[in-house]
């Protein structure tokens, strides 16, 4: 599904995609985030940022929320690209500093260090966690 309407006169554009996180469905989601990228005239800095936070926020739901059903949502607001992962767990991420000799957990902390905002907040129904990148502005 994609929005597209005028937020407090502000542009806003978003695509966004209900759907059960599956690792082996990640590049599927990476390459529609790639094309609402150019879409939306991103430079390939702003993407890679954002494939990333896509990968990232996608397979921790499907790693560790019993309730794999999410949205998925990519905003363009003023000059940042926005990407937020609604599931139905209320349990919230914790960020560390990772361990480098382990092979996972430091995803979100690797997004927390490249991305100019990184957050969650429950939510009625489980949480919403979210990575900002700092992008272009839409084309009026």
């Amino acid at each position: 599904m994609t929005l597209i309407g005028q937020d407090a006169g502000t542009q806003r554009r978003s695509h966004s995609w209900a759907l059960t996180a599956r690792r082996e469905d990640l590049a599927r989601f990476r390459r529609l985030a790639s094309l609402a990228m150019r879409e939306w005239g991103q430079p390939s800095a702003v993407a890679e940022v954002v494939l990333h936070g896509v990968t990232e926020l996608l397979s921790n739901v499907a790693r560790h929320v019993p309730d794999p059903r999410c949205t998925l949502e990519l905003t363009l607001v003023g000059g940042g690209v926005l990407v937020t992962v609604h599931d139905r767990s209320p349990a919230l991420p914790v960020i560390t500093l990772p361990d480098w000799t382990a092979e996972e957990g430091r995803g979100l902390w690797l997004l927390r260090e490249m991305a100019d905002d990184l957050g969650y907040a429950r939510t009625e129904d489980g949480k919403r966690v979210w990575v900002r990148v700092a992008g272009e502005a839409p084309d009026a």
